[in-house]
């Protein structure tokens, strides 16, 4: 008797094997060198472009299974570069990022949807100053293998629901509302 229920139990879980197997969702790293995040604000109607040099990810990707497939990016802050030398600090102010109370911007997808041959649509939430947010990443698909993928990537934020530009900097007449965040990401399969 007894050995008949563990036949049946090892039988069940060689069953749903395939299904695990099937379910799973391959993980990906970033390769920090291959890959880039800018962003483009408008100030005096000129453009400003800055970049973040450190972010991290947790990207569980494959393009037959969408459906099951997400993405964690985290930014840091401090990070941020410009090519203007005062620009960083400025913006790591606590009128701007407040980057010593809040390090990080974290984008966290919601949905991926396939909207042509290479092209992708990724909703989710951005989150800037503890203040989250929906956004929508207009993505490109360069390069892809079984074991590395390269992507290029766009969206348009409004700075100022974040609380991105307080107190003078709030008003958008000097810093426009819109900034363009700009990426390339590079990454090999775990």
């Amino acid at each position: 008797m007894i050995k008949i229920y563990w036949k049946k139990c090892f039988i069940t879980l060689l069953s749903l094997v395939p299904v695990i197997c099937i379910a799973a969702v391959p993980s990906w790293q970033i390769v920090p060198n291959e890959s880039d995040l800018t962003f483009i604000a408008t100030q005096n109607d000129a453009p400003v472009t800055g970049k973040f040099k450190k972010f991290t990810g947790e990207i569980n990707v494959d393009p037959n299974q969408l459906s099951s497939s997400n993405i964690k990016i985290v930014v840091d802050i401090s990070s941020m570069s410009d090519v203007y030398n005062q620009l960083a600090d400025t913006l790591s102010a606590p009128e701007w990022f407040n980057v010593k109370q809040f390090p990080q911007a974290i984008f966290q997808s919601k949905e991926i949807v396939k909207t042509g041959d290479k092209t992708y649509q990724i909703k989710g939430t951005l989150t800037i100053r503890d203040k989250t947010l929906p956004v929508t990443l207009m993505i490109s698909q360069e390069e892809y293998t079984p074991t590395k993928g390269r992507v290029k990537g766009t969206t348009t934020i409004q700075r100022t629901p974040f609380g991105v530009g307080q107190g003078e900097w709030a008003d958008t007449k000097t810093v426009k509302d819109d900034v363009t965040i700009d990426f390339t990401l590079t990454a090999v399969k775990k």
